[in-house]
């Protein structure tokens, strides 16, 4: 065996275990160091105390069990492997035709020394160049996961999927400008379906604008409010909830606050702010900006301002300039809102608790 086929062969084994390595790192020791902290936040907010027989050792046990990973792994395990396979050792499947070459060491050689399989070549090429480049996106994605305790079977999925549709997409560009590029020399083509994998989103754009099948209408465009609505929420932080299924803000407002804690990274204080901001959108609707006038930015705040306090209605309806029966008819629906007042109790017992990772 020569030794850069030694190489290629151990290059393709170390990039293809790097997901079920850092999937076992994960159980072994990041996740146990999350049950710790989320146990001691536990005691000290006395929570079992206040909501019966609530633990975050069991929810944790029952969000990541260990049987849940396997098939998604296995999913994503695989495709990693045939990209590799393709990038390093793609030049095995064509061994007698035309010169032997390394798809990612010698570009479009590999498919111009072959004229006669230069299309198939060069489309084989562009797989795999799509494949590593969405590898090497979806290894960056998943340590940031693996760092902020965060790696869940749905990830793996996602990666998955991820690297599937970049080569697709790439596959279907080759086709629309592949002749082209190689007029131009050939490197152009892979150089798109490299970044093609990096940002899939994009090359798939890329595509839309270049076929311009399907017109756009806004008819029905969707009238939710979108998680832009809420303050100090970046595209990432969007990107992150919207894997747990929350779109808009009416999913935000409605979604589980404990289950959130133990689902995302974010510090619990923050995302204490999110869905107060939300439940407070979610009451007001279009008005909810209205109340910042009067101070008020979260239901919390508005609780706060109104309880024991009936005066202020009026004083905020003059302020804001909504109606005091809407503020009264809301702050009546708060008050009977339970996950409110367990935004309420987290607030008050929370103030010198820091979860690091």
């Amino acid at each position: 065996m020569a030794p850069s086929t030694f190489i290629e062969i151990l290059a393709t084994i170390a990039l293809t275990a790097y997901f079920p390595l850092i999937t076992f790192s994960f159980f072994k020791f990041r996740l146990a160091r999350k049950q710790e902290q989320l146990e001691m936040l536990e005691k000290k907010i006395k929570l079992t105390d206040e909501y019966g027989s609530f633990s975050f050792r069991d929810s944790i046990e029952k969000e990541f069990p260990v049987s849940d990973y396997v098939l998604p792994l296995l999913f994503v395990t695989v495709i990693t492997f045939l990209g590799m396979y393709l990038a390093f050792l793609g030049w095995i499947m064509y061994e007698n035709t035309g010169t032997i070459r390394n798809i990612l060491w010698s570009g479009s050689l590999f498919w111009e020394s072959d004229p006669a399989l230069l299309d198939e070549k060069r489309n084989v090429a562009v797989v795999a160049y799509a494949i590593f480049g969405s590898f090497i996106s979806s290894a960056q994605y998943v340590y940031r996961r693996y760092a902020t305790v965060d790696l869940t079977p749905g990830n793996f999925f996602s990666v998955g999927i991820r690297m599937m549709l970049s080569a697709i997409v790439a596959l279907m560009l080759s086709h629309l400008m592949g002749r082209e590029a190689v007029g131009l020399g050939g490197e152009m083509v892979l150089v798109v379906a490299f970044l093609t994998g990096i940002f899939p989103e994009k090359g798939f754009k890329l595509l839309l604008d270049k076929v311009k099948v399907f017109p756009t209408n806004g008819k029905h465009a969707s009238t939710n409010f979108g998680l832009e609505c809420i303050e100090g929420m970046s595209q990432l932080h969007r990107i992150r909830l919207g894997e747990l299924g929350i779109d808009n803000v009416q999913n935000l407002a409605q979604y589980d606050f404990l289950l959130l804690i133990i689902k995302t990274p974010f510090p619990m204080r923050t995302l204490l702010d999110w869905i107060a901001q939300a439940k407070l959108i979610m009451e007001f609707q279009e008005n909810y900006k209205s109340l910042h006038a009067a101070g008020i930015r979260t239901v919390l705040d508005f609780w706060d301002a109104c309880k024991d306090h009936p005066e202020r209605i009026q004083m905020i309806a003059d302020v804001s300039g909504i109606d005091s029966l809407t503020i009264e008819v809301n702050f009546q629906n708060i008050s009977r809102d339970n996950s409110v007042m367990l935004l309420k109790h987290f607030r008050e017992h929370s103030d010198h608790i820091k979860m690091k990772n």
